[in-house]
C-alpha cells in the first residue's frame, strides 16, 4: 500500500537514490540509511517503525548481516518485512529475510516485491523466496 514508510540501508550512495526514486515514484515514503548503524538508530529514535525494511549485505564496518540478526533478535522489530538486495551469496539470509533479490536489481523489481510483501498477511513463520 502506497504511502507506507520504508528504510532503505546501502552504502552505495548512487544505489540509494536510484531505489528511493523508483519507490518514492510508487507512493512509498523512504529513508534512506547509509550504514547499518545510522539503520539501527533510526529503529530506535522513538518514532513508528517503518512498513518494510530493504538492506544490502555487505557493508563496511557492520554489515546488513548484523541488522538481520539485530532485527530477528529484537521482540518489536521481529515481524517487519525485509528485503536483502545484495551482490554477495544469499546463504544463511534467506532464513533471516523474506525476499532476496540479486544485484544487479531492476527497480522495478524490487518495488514489485515490496507491494507484495505489504500486501501479504504478516508472517509469523519461515520466509518464502521468489524461485
Amino acid at each position: 500500500m502506497a504511502g507506507q514508510t520504508i528504510l532503505l540501508v546501502d552504502d552505495n550512495t548512487d544505489l540509494l537514490e536510484l531505489l528511493s526514486f523508483a519507490l518514492t515514484g510508487a507512493g512509498y515514503v523512504v529513508q534512506p540509511a547509509k550504514s547499518v548503524l545510522r539503520a539501527v538508530e533510526m529503529l530506535h529514535d522513538g518514532t513508528p517503525p517503518p512498513a518494510l525494511i530493504i538492506t544490502d549485505l555487505m557493508m563496511p564496518r557492520t554489515t546488513g548481516w548484523d541488522l538481520l540478526k539485530h532485527l530477528r533478535d529484537d521482540a518489536n522489530l521481529r515481524r517487519l518485512p525485509i528485503i536483502v538486495v545484495s551482490g554477495a551469496e544469499a546463504g544463511e539470509c534467506e532464513s533471516l529475510a523474506d525476499v532476496v533479490l540479486p544485484k544487479p536489481l531492476d527497480p522495478l523489481e524490487l518495488v514489485s516485491a515490496v507491494e507484495r510483501l505489504l500486501a501479504a498477511p504478516q508472517q509469523t513463520s519461515s520466509p518464502s523466496h521468489p524461485g
